[in-house]
């Protein structure tokens, strides 16, 4: 397991090359967001997207989100965006808000649990943005686990105990997490699902 460390503040994009190629291959990886450290492998790789659930004994049934670099790049994981989802990501995004959009038949029935949606975040973070930006095209991530409300924690550490190891850590240092705000575009109506970090306006 390669630990790159980063610097909290401003952190050096140009190291992430190691953990570009590892999502290549097919590996893990963890990395910063806007609000937690999440796992990270190539959404269109089923045997990676295997990994990922085995990663945090993660029941099948429970769904993932992608990461997209930009509101181009959403056509590639979801379908049918209204214009009500369409607004919404443009004056939203990047931020810390996971979009429910119904997911891209393209995605392995595996990247999205048993259900027909899948979350769309576009962060506000630069490695994450740089990670997808020289993958080109978008990844997919589930939080790191074991965070409690209010305490930092270590990536690393973290990351020694998944049940499938990460090949690369993108280290920022301890950090607190607070989810990402969560609205689901897939029913009849909007609908706040759960609210975390940033503030709703115009839905």
């Amino acid at each position: 397991m390669k630990v790159i460390q980063l610097d909290r503040d401003v952190p050096e994009t140009w190291l992430i090359g190691p953990a570009v190629e590892a999502i290549r291959q097919g590996e893990l990886v963890v990395m910063p967001t806007d609000g937690m450290y999440a796992l990270a492998c190539h959404p269109w790789e089923r045997q990676a997207v295997t990994r990922l659930y085995k990663a945090k004994k993660m029941d099948t049934s429970k769904r993932c989100s992608v990461i997209c670099g930009n509101l181009r790049e959403v056509g590639a994981v979801a379908r049918a965006v209204d214009d009500a989802a369409f607004r919404f990501m443009r004056d939203h995004l990047p931020g810390p808000f996971t979009v429910l959009l119904h997911a891209s038949r393209d995605l392995p029935r595996n990247a999205i649990g048993k259900r027909k949606g899948i979350g769309v975040r576009v962060p506000d973070h630069a490695v994450p943005l740089a990670l997808v930006d020289e993958l080109e095209h978008p990844v997919l991530v589930s939080s790191l686990p074991g965070w409690l409300p209010d305490e930092p924690l270590d990536p690393v550490e973290v990351a020694q105990r998944l049940f499938v190891r990460p090949t690369v850590v993108l280290d920022q240092g301890p950090l607190i997490t607070e989810p990402s705000t969560v609205v689901d575009f897939t029913t009849d109506e909007p609908e706040v699902v759960r609210q975390g970090g940033g503030q709703i306006h115009g839905l």
